[in-house]
C-alpha cells in the first residue's frame, strides 16, 4: 500500500522536483550528523570544562580554610608564647580573662578562650564560663599539654548549655587550637586553648560562591577526613566513601554522582594545611547538575539544526535552478523523439550532449529507429514483393510451363532483391540481419567470437552538395568495391543506410578487427574515385564492436560499434575507435 503510495507520488513530479527534494534531503541529512557529532564534542568538551571549573573552585575553598585556620592558629600560638604575657599566666584570674576578653573582641569567630591549669582546671575563660571546670579529659586539653595542636569539628559538649540562647537555636560546633603556656624557665603552666564557632566555614564558602561565578548551581560540601559531613545535606554521608578514595588518589579530582534523581558532576580536592598548621585533612566538595553544564551544547546544537534548515532550503531551490539546466538535453531529444512520425523528414534523432546518461539515451533511441526502419522497410518490401509475385503469377498461370520455369527464376532474382542494396550490390539492412543472427548463435552456444565494424564517409554530403548526387553515388559504389575486395568469404558487407557501411567479422577479435578497419582506412583514403572527369578523394571514419556475454542481440554489438564511430567522428575524423575504450573510459 505504502508502496503504491510512493509510486503515485513520484509519477507526480517532475525530475526537477525530485532532485530538489533528493537536495534537501541530503543536506538535511548532513547538517544531522555534523550536528550531531558536534553536540556529542561539545557536550565531551562542556563536561571537562565544568570539571576544571568544579576543581578550580573546590580547591579556591580548601585555599580559603586552610588560610583561615592557619591565621588562627598562628594567633593562639603567637598569645601563647607572647613574652610580656608571661606574667600575666601565672597573675590573678582577673588578668588572664582580660586579655582573653581582648582577643575575643579582637577576632568575634572564638567562641570561647580559656586558660587552663596542668591538672585540668579551667582558671579564667571569657565571660568566665567554665572557670573552675575540669577539662582534664577533653582532647584539645591533654594534646595541648604536648604541644600546638588542632582538633577537628565536635559538637559543643561542656560549652553547648552555657552559648545557647534559646532552645530552638541550633547545636554549636567547634574547630579547637590548643597551646601550652610556658614560663621564663620553659616550664608548662598551662594550656591556652581557644573555640572557634564553625560557623565561620559557612561564610567562607557562601563568599566563595560569590566571588567565583564560573560555574552556575554550584554548590559546595565540606567533610572531615573520616566522611563526616561538615558543611553539606545530611545525604551526603551515602556519597563520602567513594569521595574519601578518589580523594586519596589526586590533588583534585571529578566524577559524576549519578545516584540521585539529577545527575550531577562532583570534584573533591583535600585540604593540606599552610605554613606550620598541619591541616585537618578536610575534603572540600564542589558539585554542579550535569543539566547545567549541558546546557550551553545543547543550545550550540539548536542553532545548528536551524541554521541547518535554512541550508537545506536553499540546497533545495539551488536544486531546482541546476536541474532544469541538466533536463534541457532530455528536453530536446524529446522534441526531436516526438517528431519521428510527424515530420516527414525526421527519421533519426541527433546526438544529444549534456551527460553521459543523455548521450546513452540517444544511441539507444538511434539503435531503436535503426531496428523499426529495418522493419518497416521489410514490411514495404514484403509488400511490393507480394504485389509483384501476384501480378507476374497471373501473367505466367496464362502462358503455362514455359512462365512457369521462369516464374522460378523471377522468384530468385525477388529474393536477391529484398536482401540487396540496389546501389553497391551488397547486403542492405534487412539482408544482413540473419547473418548476425547466425553470429550471435554461434557465440552463445560455441563460444566463437566475431565483430562488427561500422563505416561511415567523412564529409559525405559535401560531396553531394559540391560535385552532385552522381559523384555520391560513384563514391558509395567504390566504397562498397572496395570493402567486398577487403574482406574474406565468410564476412559480410552491408550498407544500412546513407553513407553508413556495416561489416561482420566472422571469428574474429576486436584486436583483428582493428587490423582489417585500418587497413580498409588507408585503402580508402589512398584510392582516387573518378566521377565525370574529376578525381574525388575521400576518408571513412570506423567504430569497432566484439560480441560480448552481455549482448541480447546482434543489435547491441551494432549499437555499441556506432557509439565508437561517433568517438572517432567528434576525435578528429579518418581514424578507429574501438567500444572498449570507451567502456574502460566510462569505468575509469
Amino acid at each position: 500500500m505504502l508502496g503504491a503510495v510512493f509510486q503515485k507520488l513520484r509519477d507526480r513530479t517532475s525530475i526537477r522536483q525530485q532532485t530538489a527534494l533528493m537536495a534537501g534531503l541530503l543536506c538535511v541529512l548532513t547538517v544531522t550528523a555534523v550536528a550531531g557529532a558536534g553536540a556529542v564534542l561539545a557536550r565531551r568538551q562542556a563536561v571537562a570544562d565544568t570539571d576544571a571549573a568544579l576543581v578550580t573552585l573546590a580547591r579556591t575553598m580548601t585555599e580559603r580554610l586552610d588560610a583561615r585556620m592557619f591565621e588562627r592558629y598562628r594567633e593562639i600560638r603567637n598569645v601563647a608564647s607572647f613574652a610580656p604575657l608571661s606574667p600575666v599566666w601565672t597573675g590573678d584570674s582577673a588578668g588572664i580573662r582580660s586579655v582573653l576578653a581582648q582577643l575575643q573582641t579582637t577576632l568575634p569567630e572564638y567562641a570561647w578562650i580559656g586558660f587552663a591549669t596542668p591538672d585540668g582546671t579551667v582558671r579564667a575563660a571569657t565571660k568566665g564560663m567554665l572557670e573552675g571546670v575540669s577539662v582534664a579529659q577533653r582532647p584539645w586539653f591533654t594534646n595541648g599539654l604536648k604541644g600546638p595542636t588542632v582538633e577537628d569539628v565536635h559538637d559543643a559538649k561542656l560549652l553547648d548549655g552555657l552559648l545557647r540562647t534559646s532552645p530552638d537555636q541550633a547545636p554549636f560546633r567547634f574547630v579547637d587550637v590548643a597551646v601550652p603556656v610556658k614560663d621564663d624557665a620553659g616550664r608548662v603552666v598551662g594550656v591556652l586553648g581557644a573555640h572557634m564557632s564553625w560557623g565561620w566555614a559557612d561564610e567562607v564558602r557562601a563568599n566563595v560562591l560569590a566571588n567565583d561565578r564560573s560555574v552556575l548551581d554550584a554548590e559546595l560540601w565540606v567533610l572531615s577526613r573520616d566522611g563526616e559531613v561538615l558543611i553539606g545535606p545530611a545525604n551526603a554521608r551515602s556519597f563520602a566513601g567513594q569521595l574519601l578514595v578518589r580523594a586519596g588518589s589526586a590533588d583534585g579530582v571529578a566524577l559524576i554522582d549519578d545516584t540521585g534523581s539529577t545527575p550531577t558532576l562532583t570534584a573533591v580536592v583535600a585540604t593540606k594545611g599552610q605554613g606550620d598548621y598541619p591541616g585537618l585533612g578536610w575534603l572540600v566538595v564542589a558539585r554542579s547538575p550535569v543539566a547545567t553544564a549541558l546546557a550551553p551544547a545543547n543550545r550550540l546544537f539548536a542553532t545548528i539544526i536551524a541554521v541547518g534548515a535554512f541550508v537545506a532550503l536553499c540546497g533545495a531551490f539551488l536544486a531546482l535552478l541546476l536541474a532544469g539546466h541538466t533536463m534541457r538535453p532530455l528536453e530536446r531529444l524529446s522534441r526531436n523523439v516526438d517528431l519521428i512520425g510527424r515530420d516527414s523528414g525526421a527519421t533519426m534523432v541527433g546526438w544529444q550532449h549534456g551527460s553521459q546518461d543523455v548521450l546513452v539515451m540517444s544511441a539507444s533511441i538511434r539503435s531503436l529507429l535503426r531496428r523499426l526502419g529495418s522493419v518497416i522497410e521489410s514490411e514495404r518490401e514484403a509488400r511490393e514483393a507480394a504485389a509483384t509475385l501476384e501480378s507476374r503469377a497471373a501473367e505466367q498461370m496464362a502462358l503455362a510451363e514455359e512462365r512457369t520455369l521462369r516464374l522460378g527464376k523471377d522468384l530468385h532474382e525477388l529474393q536477391q532483391l529484398a536482401v540487396t542494396d540496389p546501389l553497391t550490390g551488397l547486403l542492405n539492412r534487412r539482408g544482413f540481419g540473419p547473418f548476425g543472427a547466425d553470429a550471435m548463435g554461434y557465440f552463445r552456444r560455441k563460444g566463437t567470437a566475431a565483430a562488427v565494424v561500422m563505416l561511415d564517409i567523412d564529409h559525405f554530403k559535401k560531396i553531394n552538395d559540391t560535385h552532385g548526387h552522381g559523384a555520391g553515388d560513384a563514391v558509395l559504389r567504390s566504397l562498397g568495391t572496395i570493402l567486398a575486395r577487403l574482406v574474406r568469404e565468410t564476412d559480410k558487407v552491408s550498407r544500412f543506410g546513407g553513407e553508413e557501411f556495416v561489416v561482420l567479422l566472422r571469428e574474429t577479435g576486436e584486436a583483428q578487427a582493428l587490423i582489417l578497419a585500418e587497413r580498409i582506412r588507408e585503402t580508402v583514403a589512398a584510392t582516387s574515385i573518378m566521377h565525370d572527369g574529376r578525381e574525388l578523394n575521400i576518408t571513412v571514419s570506423a567504430g569497432i564492436a566484439a560480441i560480448i556475454d552481455g549482448d541480447r542481440d546482434i543489435e547491441d554489438v551494432v549499437e555499441r560499434a556506432d557509439r565508437a564511430l561517433y568517438s572517432a567522428k567528434t576525435s578528429g575524423r579518418n581514424r578507429v575507435a574501438l567500444a572498449s575504450d570507451l567502456a574502460s573510459a566510462q569505468v575509469a
